[in-house]
């Protein structure tokens, strides 16, 4: 039995022309053993398309019909990492054991960064092999497809392209269009159809875009009392909004926090930092065009693998939890002030 994908509650995924093909090869890989028509999916599409969403969904799935399945999902970043860690230790044999023994699904993310790391890629594609051959089921992710991989191994790039590859393009201005109607209905915020349409046209972005662009209007909305802006006044004050740079977002936040912008960036692990240092990270991927290295680097943290988990945690968190959200819209406010 498969568990269906979620499209009739605040947490549904939007099925797309652009993702359609995915979303099937995910219900494909959900199937039950003797049911499974394939046994290795690589989805493959540009940031924020939705890539982790699907994994999650397939976690869910398989969870919810196999109770007794050994599910391990790791980014690529952090196999390298627990790889490195496991070599100094002397204990290879425990990683190994970790990711290979009577694993039903096997989820890596990202591979795309394993670039020029060959014993990480030989290890995984030893997982890769040992969990197909127990007759379990491989999910990888990237943003590149093999050929645009620089410096990966021809073995792994053989796993990938030996299985179902799903591609996941940026969705075209309908399905823009669609995505912001669907963010809007969990949403407490007003904007017109043709408000829609015209944001929908005036930016060529991901569904995670998207949905960072409505909480920048929800933010603009109460900076103006709940007065209604027009499309293009909207438009305009977004363009302004991304402007921001990294120390900006930074200082807002140590301000916002009642900490210092060094303190963000210093090893210090109080519970006020540590959230304070994760928000910056969240907000600084939604507000800039920013690679994950180059946030970790500026907040003193060399693995991207870090940020990665603070923009996930701090999405997820800031929904069920009010003093967290009215913290990033206070600082989000003082950024759009320091702006206009």
């Amino acid at each position: 039995m498969v568990t269906p994908l979620r499209q009739h509650d605040q947490h549904s995924f939007l099925v797309l022309p652009e993702n359609r093909f995915a979303v099937a090869a995910i219900q494909r890989l959900a199937a039950v053993k003797r049911q499974r028509t394939v046994q290795c999916v690589t989805l493959i599409g540009p940031p924020g398309t939705g890539k982790s969403r699907l994994a999650r969904e397939l976690i869910r799935s398989w969870e919810a019909s196999r109770s007794d399945a050994k599910i391990v999902s790791v980014t690529a970043s952090e196999f390298a990492a627990q790889l490195a860690q496991a070599s100094s230790e002397s204990a290879i044999h425990q990683f190994q054991r970790r990711y290979r023994h009577e694993v039903s699904l096997f989820i890596c993310e990202d591979v795309q960064s394993l670039t020029g790391r060959n014993e990480s890629q030989q290890q995984l594609v030893a997982a890769i092999d040992e969990v197909m051959s127990q007759g379990g089921a491989v999910l990888l992710t990237s943003t590149l497809m093999p050929s645009g991989i620089r410096g990966l191994s021809s073995r792994l790039a053989s796993r990938i392209r030996g299985g179902l590859c799903a591609d996941i393009t940026l969705p075209e201005v309908s399905s823009r269009r669609k995505l912001l109607n669907h963010f809007l209905s969990t949403e407490s915020l007003r904007l017109t159809d043709e408000d829609v349409l015209e944001i929908a046209k005036s930016y060529q972005a991901s569904p995670r875009e998207l949905a960072g662009i409505l909480q920048q209007i929800k933010t603009l909305q109460k900076t103006k009392a709940g007065q209604l802006m027009s499309a293009p006044e909207l438009i305009e004050a977004l363009h302004i909004s991304r402007k921001y740079s990294l120390p900006e977002i930074a200082s807002a936040t140590a301000r916002v926090y009642g900490v210092r912008v060094v303190d963000l960036k210093s090893p210090r692990r109080s519970k006020t930092i540590s959230q304070a240092r994760q928000v910056a990270m969240y907000l600084t991927r939604e507000l800039t065009d920013l690679k994950y290295q180059t946030v970790g680097e500026y907040f003193g943290r060399g693995n991207h693998s870090t940020v990665i988990h603070a923009c996930k945690k701090i999405a997820t968190q800031r929904k069920g939890d009010p003093v967290l959200s009215h913290h990033i819209e206070s600082i989000e406010k003082r950024l759009l002030n320091k702006m206009s």
